[in-house]
């Protein structure tokens, strides 16, 4: 990156503008003449439809804010991303940013892509459009760039997220069902939220640098609490380490079978609502629940119970724990999130076949330089990088892993200069022993019987739908799909869980009838088109429901017949 220089000046106007300087050359970031007649022009000529999600890189003078402000305030979301930490806004046109429903300002320097993506999620369905504010393309490329791949990163990531979702869309809502049996009567982590406050904590990962601190959490495990996550404790019970606590959030069989199967562990485990079921039938230990917000099953029966987030990484997700039960301090051991030596686990963690060792990119690590990650580790980077601007403020964080990828506001530490001895482990406390419940079963059952209600309810309005012409739809067949739509959304289970899972197809839907569809301006063929997505839709419905009745898990607590 070359040496630049932004510097404040004046257009022919009169107005406030900034000039780039670099290398001898001087460039403004508006038009010296009239930045406002500069601004409309661009506009007019870029934004041919309002029915999309606009990002703009530059902001200028913020002459671009007033206009869209006054102009433009029908456009679903725009977002726009500064690339120079050096240019401020009035307070002016700062308030005029609060004020609106539409317009975001982020500068690059502290933007994390999954915020784009949450805003990409939020308006699926929804054409999007790229606007470089005039002259910026002149400056600094390499940021200009950046926030061009920023983008990039954030649709990658819609896209891992909404693969994850396909991938265990029958897991999370199965394995809650099954789970009742346990969790019905288990108690919950909530009565726990804020007892260990001024108490340190170790959170171990599975990474390749764990194995070099095994000696470290042996010593500190006399002072500070040790969580786990599920797939390192083979590696802890290997060096004869009981774990204070083990976390578990996986759904899938796959992960039961590589790091839970046969583990002779009878400590305290934290689950997630969402755990895969065998994982929570052979834990022989005590064991707290923990609701997850994705989690519509065990939500509707417990509504008083907190959320936690949902998040890919259980790592991730201890973090979160850790910080909500209200420790002081934590430090990640085996944190690395990149490829150490070509190796993802450390020794002692077994390897599934979901694993895919792919070097992709590179991050920045913990001693300064680069190191090498893959898409998937980069989506937890980013995960992290969210959580920890999050909680900053509420516990210290370090990290023990020299080679690991740099993680905001964790910074490194040598684990001889953890000063583990300040802690004392006196937080007392009782757990209940993880047993099924005959309440929770019956309670599974009950589940699964309106599951079958809904099943029937879907089937009828569906054939419904089948009835209305395939050539012509008017504003009275709408009308009937909207009720039919309506009758469904009234189930709680439609509402709280089972659309959460088909949640990319009833987004679409959505931002489709509230920016492209005006019931009393449609033609005849955008009739058609909104008859067939809302057909779909219930086709889809239809069809996961048919899915989750006939698993073979389900059935062995109540089919139909």
């Amino acid at each position: 990156m070359s040496m630049y220089e932004i510097i404040s000046g004046e257009a022919d106007d009169g107005s406030q503008i900034y000039f780039y300087k670099s290398e001898g050359t001087t460039l403004p970031l508006n038009s010296k003449i009239s930045p406002k007649k500069e601004i409309s022009k661009i506009l007019k000529k870029e934004i041919l439809e309002k029915n999309k999600f606009i990002f703009i890189i530059g902001v200028g003078n913020g002459e671009i804010v007033e206009a869209l402000h006054s102009m433009y305030q029908d456009i679903p979301k725009i977002i726009i991303i500064e690339p120079f930490n050096e240019v401020a806004l009035s307070e002016s046109t700062l308030n005029k940013i609060r004020a609106s429903n539409n317009i975001e300002l982020h500068y690059l320097k502290s933007l994390l892509p999954i915020t784009i993506t949450s805003i990409i999620e939020k308006f699926r369905g929804l054409s999007s459009q790229i606007i470089i504010h005039p002259k910026y393309d002149q400056t600094e490329s390499i940021l200009i760039n950046e926030a061009l791949k920023l983008i990039e990163k954030s649709l990658s990531l819609y896209v891992i997220n909404n693969n994850t979702v396909n991938f265990f869309k029958k897991n999370w809502i199965i394995e809650p069902i099954l789970n009742l049996a346990y969790t019905f009567e288990m108690d919950s982590i909530d009565g726990f939220l804020g007892k260990f406050q001024g108490k340190g904590a170790l959170l171990v990962s599975s990474g390749p640098s764990l194995t070099e601190n095994i000696e470290f959490i042996k010593k500190a495990k006399e002072h500070m609490y040790v969580f786990c996550v599920g797939s390192a404790v083979r590696a802890l019970l290997k060096y004869n380490i009981q774990p204070d606590f083990l976390v578990s959030i996986d759904s899938s069989l796959t992960n039961f079978e590589a790091h839970f199967k046969g583990i002779n562990y009878k400590g305290l485990a934290i689950f997630d609502t969402m755990t895969h079921h065998l994982i929570l039938q052979n834990h022989q230990g005590t064991a707290l629940k923990m609701l997850s917000e994705m989690d519509g099953i065990t939500g509707s029966i417990f509504p008083e119970q907190q959320r936690f987030i949902s998040v890919a990484s259980v790592a991730i997700s201890t973090l979160n724990i850790i910080c909500q039960l209200g420790f002081e301090e934590v430090y990640l051991v085996g944190q690395d999130l990149s490829y150490v030596d070509k190796k993802y686990y450390a020794e002692g963690i077994t390897v599934h076949e979901g694993v895919r060792i792919e070097e992709e990119l590179f991050v920045d690590s913990n001693d300064g330089g680069k190191v090498v990650t893959s898409e998937t580790l980069y989506a937890q980077i980013d995960s992290f990088n969210q959580l920890t601007n999050l909680i900053r403020d509420h516990i210290k964080m370090y990290n023990t892993s020299i080679k690991g990828a740099k993680i905001d506001n964790i910074p490194y530490i040598h684990y001889e200069n953890v000063n583990y001895q300040k802690f004392i482990k006196d937080v007392s406390f009782t757990v209940n022993q993880n047993k099924m419940s005959i309440k929770g079963k019956e309670k599974a059952i009950e589940v699964i019987k309106n599951l079958y209600q809904i099943f029937e309810l879907v089937k009828v309005e569906e054939r419904k739908m089948n009835k209305i012409r395939k050539d012509v739809v008017n504003i009275l067949d709408i009308k009937t799909l909207l009720k039919s739509v309506k009758k469904l959304r009234k189930e709680p289970l439609v509402e709280g869980a089972l659309l959460n899972q088909l949640i990319d197809d009833v987004q679409r839907i959505s931002n489709h009838f509230e920016y492209n569809f005006k019931v009393d301006q449609t033609t005849n063929d955008q009739r058609i088109e909104m008859r067939d997505n809302i057909h779909e839709l219930f086709i889809k419905l239809k069809n996961y429901l048919d899915l989750l009745l006939n698993d073979n898990e389900i059935k062995k607590f109540y089919s139909k017949g």
